[in-house]
C-alpha cells in the first residue's frame, strides 16, 4: 500500500461554510485541487469552476438550525462521514460606536458570527469520523479592540471562545478543533477604499495586506493530518501585525 504524501487530504470529505467567495472560496479551491471531496455550504452558489471540479454545492443559511441539521444530513448522504469542517462564514458590523450602535444590526452579526458557529460546532460533530478537523475562522478582531468594530470583535472572541471548548469537549474522540485569525485581508468583506487596506502596509511587519492565497495554506496544514496533536489553538495569520510596531510607525503615530 503506498503511503499518502505530507499533508494529503485525498479522499477527505471536507465541508465548508462560507465557500463561495473570499477564504472560503480560496480553501475550496485548495481542498480540490489536492483531491478531497468538498461540500460547499452557502447561501449562494461557488464559482461554476468549482462546481465543474466536483464540489457539491449545499444552500445553507447557517443562522437557520434547521437548514444547518438538514445540511448535514444531505452531506453525510452524499460523502459518508465527514473528516473536516472549516467554518468560514461571517459578516462584518457597522463600524459605529457601542453607544451609537444598532441593535438590530448586532442582532444579525451575532446570529452569523455567533450563532452560526455554535450550530457548526452542536450538530457538525454527530457526522464526523473520529479522528477529524474542525477549524473555525476568528480574526485578530478578536484578540485586539479596536475604535468601531465592538459587535465584529465580541463575536469573534467568542468563536476562540468556542473553539477551546469544543476541542476540550471532542478530544476524547480526537477530533481536533482550532481556530484562524486573519488579520486584514484582500476579500469581498473588505472593500479597496477600506481603512484597513492603507494601514495594513504600515501595521503589518511584513508591510502589505493579505491575499487569500496567504490564508489557504494554514487552513490545508490544519485539515491535514500533520496537524493530529494540534488543538485548542488560534493561529494569527496578520503578517506580524499583532507581533509589534517598526520605529519609522510610532514615529509616526507619535507626530
Amino acid at each position: 500500500m503506498n503511503k499518502l504524501a505530507p499533508f494529503s487530504l485525498q479522499g477527505k470529505s471536507i465541508f465548508i461554510t462560507g465557500g463561495s467567495s473570499g477564504i472560503g472560496l480560496g480553501t475550496c479551491q485548495r481542498c480540490l485541487q489536492e483531491g478531497a471531496r468538498v461540500i460547499v455550504a452557502d447561501i449562494q452558489a461557488p464559482p461554476q469552476a468549482v462546481l465543474d471540479a466536483g464540489a457539491l454545492f449545499l444552500e445553507v443559511d447557517v443562522t437557520d438550525r434547521d437548514r444547518v441539521i438538514k445540511a448535514f444530513q444531505q452531506a453525510e448522504g452524499a460523502v459518508g462521514k465527514l473528516h473536516v469542517i472549516i467554518h468560514n462564514a461571517g459578516k462584518p458590523g457597522n463600524g459605529k460606536h457601542l453607544t451609537d450602535s444598532d441593535e438590530d444590526v448586532l442582532d444579525s452579526v451575532v446570529d452569523l458570527n455567533l450563532y452560526g458557529t455554535y450550530y457548526m460546532l452542536k450538530y457538525g460533530p454527530a457526522h464526523m469520523l473520529d479522528g477529524g478537523s474542525i477549524i473555525n475562522t476568528a480574526s485578530v478582531a478578536g484578540l485586539q479592540q479596536n475604535e468601531g468594530f465592538f459587535d465584529y470583535s465580541a463575536t469573534k472572541a467568542a468563536i476562540i471562545s468556542l473553539t477551546k471548548t469544543s476541542a476540550v469537549e471532542l478530544g476524547m474522540r480526537n477530533i481536533r478543533v482550532n481556530a484562524v485569525a486573519p488579520g486584514p485581508v484582500r476579500t469581498p468583506m473588505l472593500p479597496p477604499g477600506h481603512i484597513l487596506n492603507a494601514l495594513a502596509k504600515n501595521l503589518s511587519a511584513l508591510g502589505r495586506i493579505a491575499e487569500i492565497d496567504d490564508l489557504v495554506g494554514v487552513y490545508h496544514f490544519l485539515a491535514s493530518d500533520e496537524s493530529r496533536y494540534i488543538t485548542g489553538q488560534t493561529i494569527i495569520v496578520d503578517g506580524g501585525r499583532l507581533a509589534g510596531f517598526r520605529t519609522q510607525v510610532l514615529g509616526r503615530l507619535a507626530g
